[in-house]
């Protein structure tokens, strides 16, 4: 009898493996597959080929351990090398060069500021205060002829967070943090920017409980509770009603019907934006002349005080009350332009256009007007 190699395929058909008690020879004319060389081979490859999944999967899992690893070392390091980078002031030295950064960067005639971050890196090691919080405004571009390194602004506000004994500091930091990764807008550091948000208010800061409640309000890197972020207001309101933000947020809510019973309320909206007017809250201001402009709350629509509250918001830094105010210079010099004729045609208008009366009605109207308005 002879006996067909194991890798011998006929051409006739396929091969067949047998066990050992089915082994029978071939029929003439077709090949036989001798049982002892081909299980062996047939086993010795499924052995190798889990031996070499087995081995793939252990080097996937010991590369993602040292990945791990190597981050975590890597944050480490980095941290030790900002601490370790200079020698540590007292704080009496800290505040002589604290001085001389801040004289360098309010000269105007000085343009050579590049010295200024090290010199308050150094003080900031040192735990002087203010310089820690100037520290990070010049890595967030805040100060002239320094550009903004918020990779930088990053690793110092969490190394000062972590390292301080000072309470304030500390909430301050976390509370740059988390602004810091709310810039980012992936969902991981959206909840990084809530927890960090969360602690720097359990630490007492005013502004954070603030922005902890517009995260509520949004559902920012958490689940929207308009209830518990207008709760927040209210207790912010009654201990530090000078916070800024607290009352748009507050008169927004209202004017939103967020969290409200009822729907939106325009006239509580319209006391909390005076009473942000009363703290100087720009933003408030800036809704505050809206109403006025609109004739929300109850209120007459009056170009003149809404403009006049633009600008106030505009001096105070709110870049949207910066537009509206130009707009409605833009509306006012439109209004007071031309001729009596024209000027009367405007007004007559705007009257006009506020009557409850039929479409047909209005265009009938408002033609002639349209064309005295437009053409004398």
């Amino acid at each position: 009898m002879t006996r067909v190699p194991a890798h011998y395929i006929p051409d006739s058909g396929a091969v067949q493996v047998f066990s050992p008690k089915d082994e029978q020879p071939a029929e003439q004319g077709s090949a036989m597959l001798w049982h002892g060389q081909g299980e062996q081979n047939v086993v010795k490859e499924t052995w190798m080929r889990k031996k070499i999944i087995g081995l793939l999967v252990m080097i996937l899992l010991i590369g993602g351990t040292v990945a791990v690893w190597t981050h975590k070392e890597r944050d480490a390091m980095q941290a030790t090398s900002l601490t370790a980078a200079t020698p540590k002031l007292s704080l009496p030295e800290a505040q002589i060069l604290y001085e001389q950064a801040r004289s360098i960067l309010d000269n105007q005639a000085v343009s050579n500021v590049t010295p200024v971050p090290k010199m308050l890196e150094q003080c900031a090691l040192a735990g002087h205060e203010e310089a820690s919080l100037l520290l990070l405004d010049v890595y967030e571009g805040r100060r002239k002829g320094i550009e903004a390194n918020m990779r930088k602004a990053a690793e110092w506000a969490d190394l000062i967070a972590r390292e301080t004994d000072n309470r304030h500091l500390a909430a301050e930091a976390q509370y740059r943090s988390a602004r810091y990764e709310e810039r980012k807008a992936t969902r991981s550091s959206l909840k990084n920017a809530f927890s960090r948000m969360k602690e720097a208010a359990r630490m007492g800061l005013p502004k954070a409980r603030v922005e902890l409640a517009r995260y509520l309000m949004f559902g920012i890197g958490t689940g929207h509770d308009p209830k518990g972020a207008l709760a927040i207001l209210k207790s912010v309101a009654r201990q530090h009603p000078d916070t800024p933000n607290l009352f748009f947020y507050a008169g927004y809510m209202h004017m939103k019907g967020m969290g409200i019973y009822g729907g939106p309320d325009y006239r509580t909206a319209l006391f909390l934006y005076r009473k942000g007017l009363q703290w100087k809250d720009p933003r408030a201001i800036n809704n505050l002349a809206m109403m006025y402009e609109r004739g929300l709350g109850g209120l007459s629509p009056d170009v003149g005080k809404a403009l006049a509250y633009y600008r106030m918001a505009s001096k105070l830094g709110c870049r949207e009350a910066s537009t509206n105010e130009q707009r409605m210079g833009y509306r006012i010099k439109a209004i007071v332009s031309g001729t009596w004729q024209q000027r009367v045609a405007r007004a007559s208008l705007r009257v006009v256009q506020a009557l409850p009366i039929a479409p047909f009605l209005h265009d009938w109207i408002e033609a002639p007007l349209r064309r005295i308005a437009t053409e004398l």
